[in-house]
């Protein structure tokens, strides 16, 4: 059931602080998804970066074949034997 809200000074100065605070945490969210948002724009920068140089040294890899890797009999131990 609706009921009348009697205004008077002190209704009006708490739904104005109320009001305040609300603006104060939406600025502050605001700031908080730029920042977000700046972050992933640079870590998609990177994953694309990295995924680039995946990408080269496979087909590095690749290109080198099987036949410059040596078997065990023929490769020389390391120094420490």
């Amino acid at each position: 059931m609706w009921r009348p809200v009697i205004v008077n000074e002190s209704n009006v100065t708490l739904i104005e602080e109320k009001l305040i605070d609300l603006e104060i945490r939406l600025t502050h969210q605001e700031d908080h998804i730029l920042s977000l948002d700046k972050i992933i724009y640079e870590q998609d920068k990177l994953l694309t970066a990295l995924l680039e140089k995946v990408k080269q040294m496979d087909e590095k890899l690749k290109s080198t074949g099987e036949n410059n890797i040596l078997s065990t009999d023929e490769e020389t131990p390391p120094p420490h034997y």
